[in-house]
């Protein structure tokens, strides 16, 4: 794209996230807000800025049931973030806090804000049953109680049915095997576990206090897990489907965000962007090709940019499923090395508002760490759509 076309230059100065704690695992006693605010202060904390410096932020939260009124804008209040900065709640189910990080994009690059905090939120271990129907009373009856977890982010209202059925089409169309769902989830864990003993994820991480200790390290690879291990679970989805609780992300909470900054402020104080955030785009389908959608958002924004899939380093698309992950890699000819090299959400987890801001935290400082040039972040959005954004050093 031209300058023209761009407005003005947006720059990734720095990102934080914290750990993925698994289901109930150690970020059980952490509320989704809190997990925001260690995130957001540790950012602050770690790229130099003041906190008077940022006039925006946008953060995505997906599972909203019971967490309050506009949860983004209690996450800056519980933060050390001046009182008086605006703030925004996205709502865009996987891709919550990655559309919250191109909102604020285009905000900087349309000369309404110079500095911008942006990412997302979730906890969903903390996300509460309800009683629809409840308020208008129950004369007589079983009263049954909905999981808003589910309701709120795994299932697909319109066609009302379960996000893993629905890729089950998928597997179906494309003919994706379950032997190569189950490799690909192995190899996700592999890398998940080799990075975090590496420590490949250290400098990005932000420690978070809990009532049982501090969590400084991602929960929830299981890298001894073997083939004939996946093999013998039970589908999920479907009597006869190929989708299990191993080769499909595991439910996860955490926070993710960056510092993104108008080009010119950035050099004005003296900060050293990881990367410049180069394009972005945002499609649907019908809702039951989602998982295809991730294929035409990538190919619509490498052809925007003239771009090949060997002119992109790395890329973090979020493992929904790994039918998805297969399909996406083999339509695109991604190599698999340079998917997900450290790992993805079937290992770690995928905390639905959060995954964006995480995801798009770790691709920058791989960018940053590996002097790669490019790379892609994006996942699938409930509803038929996906979501991805092209950052690249400069």
């Amino acid at each position: 794209m031209t300058p023209d076309e761009r407005g003005r230059d947006v720059v990734l100065v720095d990102g934080a996230r914290t750990p993925h704690g698994t289901l109930l695992g150690g970020l059980a006693d952490v509320e989704a807000v809190s997990l925001a605010r260690t995130a957001i202060d540790g950012l602050l904390e770690r790229a130099d800025v003041d906190g008077d410096e940022i006039d925006w932020v946008s953060l995505g939260n997906a599972i909203q049931a019971g967490i309050g009124q506009v949860p983004g804008r209690q996450a800056v209040v519980e933060s050390s973030l001046p009182n008086e900065t605006p703030a925004t709640t996205v709502n865009e189910a996987s891709g919550s806090g990655l559309r919250a990080i191109t909102l604020a994009a285009d905000r900087i690059a349309a000369g309404r804000s110079k500095f911008a905090v942006a990412g997302g939120f979730e906890s969903m271990t903390n996300a509460p049953w309800i009683l629809p129907e409840y308020r208008k009373g129950r004369r007589y009856g079983d009263v049954t109680l909905t999981d808003s977890m589910i309701l709120d982010s795994l299932w697909d209202v319109n066609l009302d049915v379960h996000m893993g059925e629905i890729t089950e089409g998928l597997v179906d169309r494309e003919d994706v095997s379950r032997a190569a769902q189950d490799r690909y989830a192995l190899e996700s864990h592999r890398r998940a576990a080799e990075a975090i003993d590496t420590g490949a994820y250290d400098p990005e991480l932000v420690p978070v206090e809990t009532p049982d200790g501090i969590v400084e390290r991602d929960e929830g690879p299981r890298p001894e897990s073997t083939f004939d291990d996946l093999a013998a679970l039970a589908p999920a989805f479907r009597e006869d489907g190929t989708i299990t609780a191993a080769n499909a992300s595991k439910l996860s909470d955490g926070a993710g965000v960056v510092l993104l900054a108008d080009a010119e402020a950035a050099a004005d104080h003296g900060l050293e962007p990881m990367a410049t955030v180069a394009d972005y785009d945002l499609v649907y389908r019908n809702p039951d090709e989602f998982n295809e959608a991730v294929g035409d958002v990538v190919e619509g924004l490498l052809e925007r940019n003239d771009l090949a899939v060997d002119d992109v380093g790395a890329w973090w698309l979020n493992e929904a499923f790994a039918a998805q992950s297969v399909y996406v890699m083999e339509r695109l000819g991604i190599p698999r090395e340079k998917l997900n090299p450290r790992g993805g959400a079937i290992a770690y987890g995928h905390p639905i508002g959060a995954s964006g801001g995480m995801l798009a935290t770790s691709l920058a400082y791989q960018l940053h760490d590996e002097g790669l040039e490019r790379g892609l972040v994006g996942m699938s959005v409930g509803g038929g759509g996906a979501i991805v954004a092209l950052l690249e050093r400069r």
